[in-house]
């Protein structure tokens, strides 16, 4: 009885902490979501996590990040940011996104920097769509964290579920600017 009880328990605890760690909510249950949160906070990023892409562009500045202590790094040799990149099958199944938002934290070293958020969808042979959202009005205070949220609708051409998205952000200033804590998020 000791032995049974024993596992009982083991098992409560095993499916409790079975889905701890997890960086995707979602606000609906069922195969299919009307609403699709994936988060990084960069602190796992060097760690090559599925999605995200850009390694190259994060470095461990403590003193820098927004918190932890990894944050994305551009500036005059690496223009394109830490970004997500992955097929919409992957995401929702069959399920396409009507919309989309990318938000996080920024921070400048000048005032009004070109800094575009991208938001581009591909399929094997071609760009279908391409679009951008500047963040330079929004970017006015060297020095602070901002957040920011781009805000896309994918309406313009027919996506299919093998088709891929990908937003990063584009440093055209080439001066130091900071990212960190980032989320995409998907309404259907």
């Amino acid at each position: 009885m000791k032995k049974l009880f024993f596992y009982v328990i083991a098992g409560f605890i095993v499916s409790a902490c079975s889905n701890s760690g997890s960086n995707t909510s979602n606000t609906s249950s069922g195969p299919h979501k009307d609403r699709i949160e994936i988060t990084n906070d960069l602190e796992n990023a060097l760690a090559t996590i599925p999605s995200w892409k850009g390694e190259k562009t994060i470095f461990d500045q403590r003193d820098k990040a927004h918190s932890g202590g990894f944050v994305c790094i551009t500036n005059d040799t690496l223009e394109f940011s830490y970004g997500y990149k992955e097929s919409f099958k992957n995401i929702n199944g069959d399920q396409l996104p009507k919309r989309v938002f990318f938000s996080g934290w920024v921070n400048t070293t000048i005032a009004n920097p070109q800094f575009t958020i991208l938001c581009t969808i591909d399929d094997d042979t071609k760009q279908l769509e391409w679009r951008a959202f500047p963040l330079q009005n929004t970017l006015t205070e060297p020095g602070k964290w901002v957040e920011f949220s781009a805000d896309f609708y994918l309406d313009k051409s027919p996506i299919k579920p093998e088709d891929q998205i990908t937003l990063v952000a584009w440093n055209q200033s080439k001066k130091i600017i900071y990212m960190d804590d980032l989320k995409v998020t998907f309404l259907y």
